[in-house]
């Protein structure tokens, strides 16, 4: 643990040292004034600040204020000789997480620097929860937000506090909350209620909206690609599950701060950077590129039952095609940034698998047939583009695409449902 100790007095300084050789693990710096803590602080992270309220120049509920607007994660313990309700308040408004009033009490601080340590300890773990609802990863805070969904009051509650009262920078929220707010409008239309559940992690918000028994899922992916071609969704069991990358929290206008430069453009900046194959491919074990590359071997047994397939339909190469997919399916579900990708392939496989020949027109047999040769050239370029070539500016640049074909080829065969009849309810915006 990194420990930074600020105060003008350096028999105080000293004192606080003392106490906290009780600890192992802590390497512990110092500084006399605000400002050497906040230009100290903006070249390294300390996981403690011990900080004076009374200093001259820039005083602890300026430093506190200023090193928290970027570094969100140190935690700042305010000192004080005084018993200052009003002080001790606007330091506590102003970022610190807790108050110890000097002359310091040893035994008292030594139980409260240990449930530091514990909680900094812990803040630096992944956070897990088993009982996560969304569909992505059980890594999620153990708090959650849930919404009721009953009444078109309830879809404004949570349509103003995701666009207006939300402080996190989220991309694509604006996207996803509309449509969320047309789901929860049919299936109010429907007489039915639903329950929107918000968990979070450092990097992700997860929003998963259930039950969607309402609303077919194919409804639900045609209207995705329509209105929200960047949405990273997992459709399963009438549940829709939503993951949006976080940026950084939108910051008050602290109007009793000089802010300077350097604060300003950490302040405004908001990090949605995009992964080019050069780097993905990099940092993908070597375990999973090995298997990578049995993908086209796998392509090409595909092909082979495709092009038997669009000759002459037999069950058999559709039985064939879709084991293939399985082993497919397999690989890329290993592939972390890819669970879309997968989701897709996976989706359409499974439909397949429920596919008789013997009760379908062979027209719609030989469109099928043009379509998933069609898929598969996507499918082939997307690898080569990405782990063979490495050229992709963005390794989700044929996402949309992907899902897109696998969509049309499934709605060759459910001709009612691709109709979309339900669709006019999702023009709102």
């Amino acid at each position: 643990m990194d420990i930074l100790i600020v105060d003008d007095n350096q028999d105080n300084r000293m004192t606080l040292e003392l106490l906290l050789e009780e600890f192992e693990g802590l390497t512990i710096e110092q500084v006399e004034d605000g400002e050497a803590a906040v230009e100290l602080c903006k070249k390294q992270h300390f996981d403690i600040i011990f900080m004076d309220i009374m200093m001259p120049g820039i005083d602890g509920i300026t430093a506190t204020e200023v090193i928290k607007s970027f570094d969100k994660k140190v935690m700042i313990i305010a000192l004080s000789a005084l018993d200052d309700e009003l002080s001790k308040n606007e330091i506590l408004a102003n970022g610190a997480e807790d108050y110890i009033t000097k002359p310091i009490e040893s035994e008292l601080f030594h139980q409260r620097v240990k449930n530091y340590l514990e909680i900094v300890a812990f803040r630096k773990e992944k956070p897990s929860n088993e009982d996560a609802v969304n569909s992505f990863t059980q890594e999620v805070y153990s708090r959650s937000l849930k919404f009721t969904i009953k009444s078109k009051h309830s879809l404004a509650e949570l349509w103003d506090y995701y666009l207006n009262e939300y402080r996190v920078s989220v991309e694509t929220l604006e996207e996803c909350i509309r449509m969320i707010y047309a789901y929860g409008q049919v299936t109010l239309k429907n007489d039915a209620s639903l329950t929107l559940t918000a968990e979070e992690n450092d990097d992700y918000l997860f929003l998963t909206l259930a039950p969607l028994g309402g609303i077919s899922d194919l409804v639900i992916q045609h209207t995705l690609l329509k209105n929200y071609k960047q949405a990273d969704f997992i459709l399963s069991h009438h549940q829709l599950s939503f993951r949006l990358k976080k940026g950084q929290p939108i910051q008050e206008n602290l109007e009793r701060l000089d802010i300077t430069d350097y604060e300003q453009r950490i302040l405004s900046k908001t990090h949605f950077n995009k992964t080019t194959a050069s780097e993905y491919v990099e940092n993908t074990a070597i375990s999973l590129m090995d298997k990578i590359e049995d993908l086209e071997n796998i392509e090409l047994s595909i092909e082979k039952s495709a092009i038997a397939f669009e000759r002459d339909a037999q069950q058999d190469d559709l039985i064939q095609i879709c084991a293939d997919l399985d082993s497919y399916v397999e690989v890329v579900d290993q592939l972390m940034e890819f669970e879309h990708f997968a989701y897709a392939l996976k989706n359409l496989n499974d439909f397949l698998k429920t596919l008789n020949l013997s009760e379908l027109d062979p027209n719609d047999q030989k469109k099928f047939s043009r379509l998933f040769l069609h898929l598969l050239d996507d499918i082939t370029e997307w690898r080569n583009n990405i782990f063979i070539k490495k050229e992709a500016n963005d390794i989700h640049y044929l996402d949309s695409s992907l899902l897109s074909s696998c969509l049309q080829i499934q709605s060759i065969f459910e001709k009612k449902e691709a109709n979309l009849e339900d669709e006019g309810d999702f023009e709102l915006f």
